[in-house]
């Protein structure tokens, strides 16, 4: 649907390539200009944030699970696992997280062998963000559940026979849903700047595919004569990013 209306809107496809009209700057028929093969630079923006949008939101998801799921149980069991777990975290928060991501994704290329290159370098992209980002919502998660597991009416449900699943399933995790929703908020735009870093650097999708990365990357061949190709989608994502942060300022004040 996307695709369909931003054609409809610009008259162009993404990667139509016009070589009468190469490199061309912002104008009433090219809105954010051309490109060195003609092609026009606002369609490519907005074909690039299915990608970008994808990723962050698959890599949030699996960030949420695993890390909640982790921290839960370091949480709710303590003892020696839950410190073996903690320092672990611990000294692969130390390593730089881009060389770390950098490095899964890479890794994952390799070993997967599912669908086209395509499809192989997305999931990779998205499966390589989510291990790295997952390590603070597992702290976060290990301190609620630390807190809430002492309290009365846990004591009340484990006497009445209730399992530790479903205590944490009825009422731990209703009660840190706040928390988790504002970690969640805040891994969408972290996400998408990992994507266009990583696209960026060259381990993501490679052109005639596009994303705000490949974008990015384009542009900054050219920006000493061209820096309209690197500024205008830098500023897509910039106010993409921007306005995630927006929305949870304005739902955090709500909240209070």
């Amino acid at each position: 649907m996307l695709s369909v209306s931003v054609e409809t809107l610009t008259g162009f496809a993404f990667d139509f390539q016009n070589t009468e009209n190469i490199l061309q700057t912002p104008n009433a028929l090219h809105w954010f200009g051309t490109d060195s093969l003609g092609r026009d630079v606002f369609t490519r923006v907005f074909y690039g944030a299915r990608v970008s949008l994808f990723v962050a939101l698959f890599s949030s998801l699996i960030t949420m699970v695993v890390g909640i799921c982790v921290g839960a149980l370091a949480g709710w069991f303590g003892g020696y696992p839950e410190r073996i777990l903690i320092r672990s975290v611990d000294v692969l928060q130390a390593i730089p997280s881009f060389l770390l991501v950098s490095l899964l994704c890479l890794f994952l290329q390799s070993i997967l062998e599912i669908g086209d290159f395509n499809i192989k370098t997305l999931i990779s992209l998205a499966v390589s963000i989510s291990l790295v980002h997952w390590f603070n919502v597992a702290k976060v998660t290990r301190g609620q559940t630390k807190q809430i597991k002492v309290l009365s009416y846990i004591e009340a449900a484990r006497a009445l026979g209730a399992t530790p699943f479903r205590i944490f399933i009825r009422h731990v995790l209703p009660n840190m849903q706040g928390t988790l929703l504002v970690l969640f908020a805040l891994q969408i735009p972290a996400s998408i700047l990992y994507e266009s870093m990583i696209s960026f650097a060259g381990y993501g999708l490679q052109s005639p595919q596009v994303s705000w990365g490949i974008l990015l990357q384009e542009g900054w061949r050219s920006l000493s004569q061209f820096p309209h190709l690197l500024l205008l989608p830098a500023l897509v994502l910039f106010l993409t990013v921007l306005s995630f942060h927006l929305i949870l300022f304005r739902r955090r004040k709500v909240d209070l």
